[in-house]
């Protein structure tokens, strides 16, 4: 394999990025408000270093894992680019994560040191003692936690670095959490060979040249915002504009205003900006491609690229492949509903049940070839169980995912084959909420699976069957899992059942549900 990489890490990438184009605007922030805060990357770069500066007198260390509980927000990017300095390990954790998910990921990675937002204090300082933290970092006071020390103390700091430690393109980078079939999330382990691999290979797929604008309201902690925005603009020298929150009612006069040369989407945004009035001004904007990620008919995409003339880049990937394998082709024939052919350095195999490759148009699993650790993942963080069944001893992923390759050598997703629900884009493992659910002294089973939502893709239904001689309600399933769980994941639907059909081992028959 040609090595586009070579020993370039998250950290001499954007040293090398501000050397040669300093003077260029790296970020346009979007609040929901509209305030709009811009940043050149030498000012950015000042900031980035005092932090790093700040991160070195509290005694940070090489290697060290430190976990971001943060929304969309220059600081959460100051904060990503100041830990890549002197070389620590960022685990970005969902914003809406409520403690019991924290705590399995603190404790997990063995984190001691984690960096917030207000908002989310009474997650973590309450629970200091418990979650066996050495210090919490806020990224601004509070007046209710004021001993709490705070991100803005780095304005004392200076802007040169103050140690220079030496980083590999084989250390870890970040430390990725992805929810999967099983109850518990699993980390994927993201070299810094990783990192700068997906923003190349991406800025190629979506022929990203000088002076670009990529718009992105994607969460901060998810590899669609850090692979397939930040990094294609870091390896570029091009302009970020980072939205705090999707709004279905702002997003289209955003890329308009913004004047935005690209853009991600999902299937739901798609689908929530079609239901708004139709604006004279829509088809006024400067959008070359819509990087895009499965989930439409073909009515639904032909239908929005005439609205919005733009084209839609269907694609394929996963947490753990790091980037899209797979991209439908700038230029031709997109072969729509096709996800593209696979990129380079990848390759794509279907197999069958027993693990045999199958002959073109012919349904199976999708498997993905890569090098662990520079186009994949290097594994799952400390399961050399779950990172075996993931990825063989050839290098091929076995995603779980059904699909076909035509005689062209075209991929086509059809389904998830794991026990998955994909709801507003987010990954939900059933078993997680199912686990949740059980823990209720009145629940004796619960089975979830997804349901079709014409807006989010799925939504999370939950068959419950009561303990014995017990009474409950909806609303009282619902609160129990909004306390303990990330709104997201909460049912939307729950139904009480007298028992369950089971397989001849007494497991639940899943597919009858659905």
């Amino acid at each position: 394999m040609a090595d586009i990489v070579g020993n370039r890490t998250l950290r001499s990438q954007w040293n090398d990025t501000v050397r040669c184009y300093g003077e260029n605007r790296f970020l346009e922030y979007v609040s929901v408000e509209d305030k709009v805060s811009v940043f050149t990357y030498n000012e950015f770069n000042k900031l980035v270093m005092q932090a790093a500066n700040l991160f070195i007198d509290m005694g940070i260390k090489k290697g060290e894992l430190v976990a971001t509980h943060l929304h969309n927000s220059p600081k959460y990017l100051i904060c990503w680019l100041a830990l890549a300095q002197i070389g620590a390990v960022s685990v970005p954790m969902n914003e809406h994560y409520k403690l019991d998910e924290c705590a399995y990921i603190l404790r997990k990675c063995g984190v001691r040191r984690v960096i917030t937002e207000p908002r989310s204090i009474s997650v973590f300082a309450p629970n200091i003692k418990s979650l066996k933290l050495n210090s919490l970092l806020l990224t601004e006071p509070s007046y209710e936690w004021p001993e709490i020390p705070c991100l803005e103390e780095m304005a004392k700091q200076p802007h040169i670095l103050k140690e220079d430690r030496a980083v590999s393109s084989e250390d870890t980078a970040v430390i990725l959490f992805t929810s999967g079939t099983t109850c518990c999330p699993k980390g994927a382990v993201y070299t810094h060979y990783n990192v700068i691999y997906g923003g190349l290979l991406h800025a190629s797929q979506m022929g990203m040249n000088e002076g670009d604008r990529f718009l992105s309201c994607m969460p901060c902690y998810h590899m669609d915002f850090q692979e397939m925005a930040v990094m294609p603009v870091i390896c570029t020298g091009n302009t970020l504009i980072m939205v705090e929150h999707y709004s279905a009612r702002r997003f289209w006069k955003q890329i308009c205003r913004h004047k935005a040369n690209f853009t991600d989407l999902m299937s739901i945004m798609n689908r929530t900006l079609m239901l708004q009035p139709v604006q004279p001004w829509e088809k006024d904007h400067c959008l070359k491609q819509v990087y895009f990620s499965m989930g439409l008919s073909l009515e639904e995409k032909e239908d929005f690229e005439e609205r919005f003339r733009v084209k839609l880049l269907n694609s394929y990937g996963m947490t753990e492949t790091v980037s899209a394998v797979t991209c439908a082709p700038l230029f031709g024939d997109k072969n729509w509903p096709s996800v593209g052919r696979p990129a380079l350095s990848y390759g794509i195999k279907i197999i069958d049940c027993d693990g045999n490759e199958v002959p073109p148009n012919t349904l199976g699993e999708i498997c993905i070839y890569g090098i662990p650790g520079k186009t994949i993942i290097e594994g799952y963080y400390q399961e050399p169980e779950a990172t075996a069944q993931l990825i063989d001893s050839e290098g091929w992923i076995h995603s779980g995912d059904k699909g076909y390759l035509d005689e062209n050598g075209w991929l086509f997703f059809v389904d998830r084959w794991g026990d998955m629900i994909k709801r507003s884009g987010e990954n939900i493992s059933s078993s997680e909420v199912e686990c949740v659910l059980t823990s209720h002294y009145k629940i004796e089973e619960a089975a979830v699976i997804g349901i079709p939502d014409p807006i989010r893709d799925e939504a999370v239904k939950a068959f419950i069957k009561l303990a014995e001689h017990q009474r409950m309600t909806v609303e009282e399933v619902t609160d129990y899992c909004q306390e303990r769980l990330a709104r997201f994941k909460v049912p939307s639907v729950v139904e009480f059942v007298s028992d369950f059909s089971r397989t001849a081992t007494g497991k639940i028959k899943k597919q009858l549900l659905k």
